[in-house]
């Protein structure tokens, strides 16, 4: 390898791990910030059965939507297609009616799905309306403050000569899950105060709004775009809850390791969405062709896998020093330690490949990957670190 060629690698590689692990560092304490609220929902979950089996999806659609705009806006910004200002214009306001449509629409959807779910397998709810309602209000909530905080974060990142890829998906899980959350949180307390009259207006407030855009700042493509998509993270961010459900019994005589589980989901779902975010980017700007695994993929990947051991010490240990403060069970730091490096070292870099052939599909076949990529990343994560999770827990303990 020649000496300028080594010397580009280095700072593909620099660049990624110095404007990302920064921010990957604070998502470790974003997530047990989360875990401690959702720790405090323990009444709420109580008094409205099925609430828990929302949680894992609402989450999902929270990172889905906003790493997606984030993706998309970078992806403008990059072309040269979007100013780097906050002067409203027909495409952005497009981006934001279709990330807000996405995040109200679904959010109801899932807590439709949740309550039909409950019914087959023959669990206790609170009922479609109720479990349907608090995913709407969840969504308006946590998509009030997710939106405009990706879009100021992709601009003012842009302005300073940072990449938007390399910092949005981290910062989203930074404040995210802690956001999302607590909107599922004050949704239950509205909920309850609310008659049923003013629950009916909400929806319909909702499409006389949507009517109301004028055409040219219409939303629908991004909306069909993203739809089955969307519904397949839902419906897998419903399973990875469940699946991990099935597991209580095994984890009751080891409860600091749900500290843990947050964690692991979060990081490695955040460092293969910076990887797919970059890489799809890659291939709007010629960087790369699809399936081309040239330099500055492995580059990427690369980087990937130096973030993941770099973040092993810092997630086992404030799991460790989180399970100890909040006097949950009697937390070991080996076992923690060796679940998250096999776990978050060697899934990062293969949810990594993936979204490099996920985007590289999408792209061949006419579509645009940042409706796809971080999404299904992220989902597929999920459910990957879970069963990853189960599977490694005999051969530990």
């Amino acid at each position: 390898m020649s000496k300028k060629r080594r010397k580009r690698k280095s700072k593909v590689i620099k660049k990624i791990l110095t404007e990302s692990t920064p921010l990957l560092l604070l998502t470790v304490l974003g997530s047990a910030f989360a875990g401690g609220i959702l720790g405090r929902m323990e009444e709420v979950i109580m008094l409205i059965p099925g609430v828990i089996i929302l949680v894992p999806a609402i989450l999902d659609l929270r990172g889905d939507v906003g790493a997606s705009f984030g993706s998309r806006i970078s992806s403008l910004l990059h072309l040269g297609s979007l100013e780097p200002t906050f002067r409203p214009s027909a495409l952005l306001l497009n981006n934001i009616s279709g990330a807000f449509s996405l995040s109200f629409v679904f959010s109801g959807f899932f807590g439709m799905f949740a309550h039909l779910l409950s019914v087959l397998l023959k669990l206790s709810s609170a009922g479609m309306w109720k479990l349907s309602m608090i995913g709407l209000f969840s969504g308006v909530l946590s998509s009030s403050i997710m939106i405009p905080f990706t879009l100021s974060l992709a601009i003012l990142s842009f302005r300073r000569g940072l990449d938007p890829d390399d910092i949005i998906s981290p910062a989203i899980a930074v404040v995210g899950d802690g956001i999302a959350i607590s909107s599922i949180w004050v949704a239950t307390i509205l909920l309850r105060r609310f008659t049923m009259p003013d629950n009916v207006l909400l929806p319909v407030g909702f499409i006389a709004v949507g009517l109301a855009i004028p055409n040219r700042y219409r939303w629908w493509s991004i909306f069909i775009e993203s739809t089955p998509v969307l519904i397949t993270c839902g419906v897998l961010g419903i399973i990875a809850g469940l699946f991990l459900h099935n597991q209580e019994s095994a984890l009751a005589g080891l409860p600091y390791l749900f500290v843990l589980i947050p964690q692991i989901i979060s990081k490695v779902g955040s460092m293969a969405s910076i990887a797919g975010m970059r890489l799809t980017s890659a291939l709007y700007l010629g960087f790369s062709k699809p399936f081309k695994w040239n330099r500055y993929v492995w580059d990427n990947i690369i980087a990937v896998f130096w973030m993941g051991v770099i973040l092993v010490v810092p997630v086992a240990g404030i799991s460790f020093i989180t399970a100890k403060l909040l006097s949950i069970g009697k937390p070991e730091i080996y076992p923690l330690f060796m679940l998250t490096l096999l776990i978050m070292v060697p899934l990062s870099v293969l949810m990594s490949i993936f979204s490099f052939i996920l985007a590289s599909s999408v792209k061949r076949i006419g579509r645009d990957p940042s409706n796809f990529v971080v999404p299904l990343i992220t989902s597929l994560s999920d459910i990957a670190g879970i069963a990853v999770f189960v599977l490694l827990l005999p051969l530990i303990f």
